[in-house]
């Protein structure tokens, strides 16, 4: 019993020590440069070892900026400082041309879609969003303020508008890369205004109505389907949806439920308020609220394409994060996020999550010098993992990060001792090579190899051949 007690004891150390080690990289803090970009909010897209984003602000006319930058941190460069602007959501990249949306501008500015080189050159606008009555945030006929990204089958970009169209609760639409054919594909419907909940509280959210209304977060494009999420409307506090590319067969699969408590701060047990998009894998549908939750900090979700199996995978605290506003990042059985605020300095965490909802771990806080905020889905290349934060850095104007995921101990399966042999499940990033080693004295430790494995993005299992010659074992997990 004491050998046992021993080995689970260094294996619980070794795996906080693995799980705290993550390289953490700045690779471009903005505001660096004379009418360098300021804020950038949207997902990068790769292409080799090139990275392509945006920022809100900054560049010379103070619209933002389209840039580009290596992901070993080299050759930063504006491409395009824009003069219709800001870009609020990500771009697509087909060949060698980017495509995506402006929040603003346009000949009406309510925004518009364009397409530029990626070498700066041939920006074109391919629609301008129509005026909209009375105001800003009134109606129009085919959308304004488009925010998440542009998905892509090779010739037809799709996208949302947050607001306008016939009711002025946004739409989906589809245009193709040449600039025409621009079509709405749903306009949601108009919202019946309410005021309280069951239990007399205020409710956030404006209304209700049949189909959901604001769509923010970006689609998910299958065949010929699309995914997406509403952040208001439905029941009470936005809907998951499906829709044809073509327009037909629009359906509600999920209605995220009304909340109990006090404005901004009410629980519930399925999240509230699904800002960020949906990532797929097969049939199966994972997201972010949020709002709602145990805590009201939101909520990690999956969801089969078909409307069953809802299940809220993670309930954030404010220890591990809240708010979280991006779309996750699947690798094989994990999922990894980021949230806007909370961890140790509030400001927002890095996470990973099992695809079943075990092992949530706090990867990184942020913090003032690292960036704070990040609202951008990860790209992931070898063992990094990619993205900006919208504030923080050395000039507070935001960053561009890397951070490099180590091999670790999966905390919550088949840890111990089991058909009389020690073992343990590990994890990483797929195509990454893990080792595990073996000592018997840490004060003068000699690490012995016992399993070389190549990481598949899913747990795996450990054990020790030769556990009952080992009463004194201890292990370690690390890179070659």
């Amino acid at each position: 019993m004491k050998r046992a007690i021993h080995l689970l004891i260094a294996a619980f150390i070794l795996q906080a020590l693995t799980c705290s080690a993550q390289v953490y990289n700045i690779l471009h803090s903005f505001g660096s440069q004379s009418r360098d970009g300021s804020g950038p909010a949207s997902d990068l897209v790769r292409a080799g070892n090139t990275l392509y984003g945006t920022t809100i602000s900054g560049g010379t006319n103070s619209n933002g900026t389209i840039f580009k930058i290596n992901t070993d941190g080299s050759g930063y460069q504006i491409l395009l400082s824009l003069t219709n602007g800001p870009i609020e959501g990500g771009m697509a990249l087909i060949g060698d041309t980017l495509y995506g949306t402006t929040y603003a501008g346009g000949s009406n500015y309510n925004g518009s879609i364009f397409k530029v080189n990626t070498n700066g050159s041939d920006y074109t606008e391919l629609h301008s969003f129509a005026a909209t009555v009375p105001t800003v945030l009134g109606t129009n006929s085919d959308g304004n303020r488009p925010q998440g990204n542009l998905v892509t089958d090779g010739s037809t970009l799709y996208g949302t508008a947050q607001y306008g169209g016939p009711s002025g609760n946004g739409t989906v639409f589809k245009i193709n890369t040449d600039g025409s054919g621009f079509t709405v594909i749903k306009a949601f419907s108009p919202t019946f205004l309410g005021t309280n909940d069951v239990s007399g509280n205020p409710v956030v959210t404006s209304g209700t109505n049949f189909d959901g209304a604001r769509p923010v977060g970006s689609l998910v494009l299958d065949g010929g389907t699309l995914y997406g999420t509403t952040y208001k409307g439905g029941t009470s506090n936005g809907v998951v949806f499906s829709i044809d590319a073509n327009g037909d067969s629009y359906t509600v699969l999920k209605y995220f439920s009304g909340i109990t408590g006090p404005l901004n701060a009410g629980t519930n047990t399925d999240g509230a308020a699904p800002i960020a998009g949906l990532t797929l894998s097969g049939d199966t549908l994972y997201g972010v609220t949020v709002g709602g939750g145990a805590e009201s900090l939101g909520i990690v979700f999956t969801l089969k394409t078909n409307g069953a199996g809802f299940a809220n995978l993670h309930d954030f605290q404010v220890a591990d994060g809240g708010f979280p506003r991006n779309s996750l990042l699947r690798d094989g059985a994990t999922l990894y996020g980021t949230t806007a605020a909370g961890g140790t300095t509030n400001r927002g965490t890095i996470f990973m999550v099992q695809t079943n909802g075990t092992d949530f771990t706090v990867l990184w806080n942020f913090d003032t010098t690292s960036g704070s905020q990040c609202d951008a889905k990860f790209v992931l290349s070898s063992n990094i993992l990619y993205a900006t934060a919208v504030n923080g850095g050395s000039n507070s104007a935001g960053v561009v990060f890397g951070l490099t995921v180590l091999p670790h101990i999966v905390r919550d399966t088949n840890l111990g001792i089991q058909s009389g042999t020690f073992g343990f499940d590990y994890n990483g990033v797929s195509n990454q090579t893990a080792i595990v080693e073996s000592a018997t004295n840490l004060s003068q430790p000699g690490w012995t190899p016992v399993q070389t494995n190549l990481l598949t993005g899913a747990p795996q299992y450990f054990s020790d051949p030769a556990f009952l010659q080992n009463p004194n074992a201890f292990y370690r997990i690390r890179s070659p």
